[in-house]
């Protein structure tokens, strides 16, 4: 949870995605609220035994679109700048929301008291505290970097204070996870927050891509070793016949809703006409929904009986996107200029990183380079000569 939503806040800029807020946090909210009520629905009548708490978290845990597995596909399908910023919202927003919402309802379920009482001195208090530590940790984070990004295991350095915001947040009772979250947003628009940082190191600073890299290849490495840990994890049983027809119906179903729900979206011109098929064929799940699931076992042991299906159903969105994906024509001529776009491939940050004594403020335009001295060419011999 810490790397995802971490990565989440790294990748969002508010001020572009002030263009597409209102289409991005439509199709975030319209398209968990629809997946939510049909596989509540589902699950309820297929594989929760009619218990609402298990159907509920089972809903909740596979209602969102997992970024980690849409985003890197998307990159590749030369979207329109704004139609990549409109998909990248919208994944951001999802993982958020359903981080948000499984852990609070877990947070309800391991009270002592019980009730829905508790959500708000339990999820809604710690935010204020995640909010100041999230931002202090940005902040600590741009500071070391203006100085030492340049320096061999400076990427893990960075995450080393990722988790030390973490572990210090929690301690005092606050939501780490929503700490990182906010640490990311800080660390990622530093051309925005660094304003306010001393004028010999932060307005300086300009994050290095490599840096980056490493933070994907840590990302990389631990959902690799999660997915093989949630294989270990999966109980294979036979599955009734309701169950299964379950199991292979939900991935269309899900495909269909969201299909219709980026119908009216564009039918309203808040989607670019034309993308709307293409977008919806984007909504596999994964890691997010995987992890969500194994903290809902550990909270709630009863939920273990539904882990093969919700697998089942991971892996059936997956392949149904990667057909439609297969089968989607890709013009070479309409892919958009590199550097545009919020989910450009190791490119989320707002500013190009510098060389150690180049650096410059975000305002000041490039130097000009002088003018080469044009040389003076012999004249053409004359006619005849």
């Amino acid at each position: 949870m810490i790397i995802i939503l971490y990565d989440a806040g790294i990748d969002f800029n508010p001020r572009e995605a002030r263009e597409v807020g209102s289409a991005g946090l439509l199709l975030a909210i319209g398209s968990y609220t629809i997946a939510v009520g049909l596989l509540f629905a589902i699950g309820w009548y297929a594989f929760a035994g009619g218990d609402v708490l298990v159907a509920v978290l089972f809903a909740l845990c596979l209602g969102g679109v997992s970024g980690a597995v849409v985003l890197p596909i998307a990159r590749r399908l030369h979207f329109a700048p704004v139609v990549r910023d409109t998909l990248h919202l919208d994944m951001a927003v999802e993982d958020t929301i359903s981080v948000i919402a499984v852990t609070a309802l877990l947070a309800v379920v391991a009270s002592p008291n019980g009730g829905w009482a508790s959500v708000v001195p339990q999820v809604l208090l710690p935010l204020p505290l995640a909010i100041a530590f999230g931002v202090l940790g940005g902040f600590v984070a741009i500071e070391f970097l203006s100085r030492w990004q340049r320096r061999v295991y400076a990427g893990l350095a960075t995450m080393g204070i990722l988790f030390l915001i973490y572990g210090a947040t929690q301690s005092l009772g606050g939501s780490g996870i929503m700490a990182a979250l906010i640490m990311g947003v800080v660390l990622g628009n530093d051309a925005f927050f660094r304003r306010w940082l001393p004028r010999s190191t932060g307005l300086d600073f300009a994050f290095d891509r490599s840096v980056r890299q490493v933070h994907n290849e840590i990302a990389f490495v631990l959902r690799a070793i999660f997915l093989v840990i949630l294989g270990i994890l999966v109980p294979f049983q036979p599955l009734g016949i309701i169950a299964a027809v379950a199991v292979i119906a939900v991935p269309f179903v899900l495909l269909l809703a969201r299909r219709w729900f980026l119908g009216r979206l564009e039918s309203r011109k808040l989607v670019e006409a034309g993308n709307a098929r293409r977008l919806s064929g984007l909504y596999g799940r994964g890691l997010t929904n995987a992890v969500l699931l194994i903290l809902a076992i550990l909270v709630l042991p009863a939920v273990q009986s539904i882990l093969l299906p919700a697998f089942l159903i991971i892996i059936g969105t997956d392949i149904i996107m990667t057909v439609l994906v297969f089968l989607e024509p890709v013009s070479e001529g309409s892919a958009p200029p590199a550097g545009r776009g919020l989910s450009d491939p190791l490119d989320p940050f707002r500013a190009e990183a510098a060389g150690p004594r180049e650096a410059a403020h975000p305002d000041t335009p490039p130097p000009v380079p002088a003018p080469r001295p044009s040389q003076e060419l012999p004249d053409p011999p004359p006619e005849g000569g």
